[in-house]
């Protein structure tokens, strides 16, 4: 595997269109802000194309690699975030299929999150797996295409012209998409007994 960027904080609080820039000029913090900035981001994306993490840590850093050797022939793109995401998603593709083990998860919801005390961790535990069985539930009836929508919009924080972008449909569509699938999940948690979070 190799080695990833040294990450300084010179460029912390810059945009990505500055990053970008300096990143193709040469400056090789510049390059390693872009890494640390977005590794985490990537790698949640990456195990939603493959659960075999070591095999996306090994995309990313070819990914980083690749554009550090080619800085000079890139376009700004119009999200860098989005331009990462796609770029991953279609090396950890490629590289499944050389291996001939490709996943069934592409589209697997992430594992929900929720934070507690240690007074109440025991009853949490418990309250917070079954919010995760009421909404695995509620989830089914959404398509694959709704899910990945929901997922890049809520989880991601992309905005509805990146994930346009990145799944190849106009921006109209995936407000559309969006919107029905969040009306799908309202409709199907209401059936669910016992359906509001405590």
């Amino acid at each position: 595997m190799k080695a990833k960027p040294v990450y300084t904080t010179e460029y912390e609080k810059d945009c990505d269109e500055v990053i970008w820039g300096n990143f193709q000029s040469g400056d090789r913090k510049a390059f390693a802000m872009l890494y640390h900035r977005y590794f985490k981001t990537l790698i949640q994306h990456g195990l939603r194309v493959s659960t075999d993490k070591d095999l996306v840590k090994d995309c990313i850093h070819d990914l980083f690699m690749e554009i550090w050797k080619n800085k000079l022939n890139l376009s700004t793109p119009d999200s860098v975030k989005a331009y990462l995401i796609s770029s991953l998603q279609r090396k950890v593709i490629r590289q499944l299929k050389r291996t001939r083990t490709r996943e069934n998860s592409f589209l697997q919801w992430p594992t929900l999150e929720f934070v507690h005390s240690k007074e109440d961790q025991i009853i949490s535990e418990q309250r917070k797996e079954e919010q995760r069985r009421k909404i695995n539930r509620a989830l089914e009836v959404l398509t694959k295409r709704q899910k990945e929508a929901v997922y890049l919009k809520f989880y991601s924080n992309l905005s509805y012209t990146e994930i346009a972008n990145l799944m190849a449909i106009s921006t109209e569509s995936i407000y559309n998409l969006v919107s029905k699938a969040m009306d799908n999940l309202q409709g199907e948690l209401t059936k669910l007994p016992e359906h509001k979070f405590q």
